[in-house]
């Protein structure tokens, strides 16, 4: 009687995740519960190489691989593809596109062509070219998810110092949603996490030093932990979450 149930705690163990931007935040939270289900897990990085190895004090034996990658660059997205179907034999069984750049806080006068499209390459070509990858994959497979992480930037448009971060977010939606036909057929589902004011590094990296006035503005009065973004993960990359596709579903404390 070893067979798993539905929704039992277990049932994404020896899945094959890959997680990109998995070195802190909410990629980290993302892939540590993942690891915790049992699943083989590929851990993206592109510069924080001493946080993704936090991953692997966690992990059994082989149940995890690092692998790094600069976004920015299409051939490397290539390369982190290349390189983790070669880990995982040739499988993937759910991929999240968390790995995000926010770039330098821009006024709209100091934007340059240059962060634009940075941006987007990162925020939004990069985890298109992924997914493409994937749903090929998962579609022979007949079984795959694909999350997204978004924003809840992309409601309110952001700030005026962040445009092409929202701007991306808003793009990945989109991609998200038109994904989503193409998988359904297959069984392949494909769904975005609107992630709200989230309690990481993040909002320190743009420039935000007191949250307290961002916080005010949310009903629950508080930021999210990263752990509250990963359970709506998990629950879309299990069978509970088996008849949703095509969904932007906001974490965001009732904003």
């Amino acid at each position: 009687m070893d067979e798993l149930l539905p929704g039992s705690e277990k049932e994404l163990k020896d899945k094959r995740i890959l997680v990109t931007g998995a070195s802190s935040g909410i990629g980290f939270q993302i892939a540590h519960d993942f690891l915790k289900e049992g699943a083989l897990v590929g851990a993206h990085y592109y510069s924080n190489r001493t946080g993704a190895e936090g991953l692997l004090q966690l992990a059994s034996r082989g149940q995890c691989q690092l692998f790094q990658s600069d976004f920015a660059r299409t051939q490397e997205v290539c390369r982190l593809w290349e390189e983790f179907t070669a880990w995982s034999g040739g499988r993937i069984d759910v991929l999240i596109n968390n790995a995000g750049d926010a770039g330098e806080p821009m006024s709209l006068e100091e934007l340059t062509e240059e962060a634009w499209d940075r941006t987007f390459q990162i925020n939004v070509k990069a985890p298109f070219l992924l997914s493409r990858a994937a749903l090929k994959v998962m579609s022979e497979q007949r079984y795959g998810r694909i999350i997204g992480i978004s924003s809840i930037g992309v409601k309110f448009g952001g700030s005026s110092t962040t445009i092409p971060y929202s701007a991306s977010k808003a793009a990945l939606e989109a991609v998200t949603k038109s994904l989503a036909k193409a998988g359904a057929p297959h069984n392949v589902l494909v769904n975005v996490v609107q992630a709200g004011v989230t309690d990481t590094a993040f909002h320190e990296k743009i420039g935000r030093k007191d949250m307290s006035g961002r916080i005010a503005m949310i009903p629950l009065k508080r930021m999210a932990q990263p752990s509250e973004i990963s359970d709506v993960v998990l629950f879309l990359a299990g069978t509970k979450g088996s008849f949703i596709t095509g969904a932007v579903i906001p974490v965001s404390g009732g904003e």
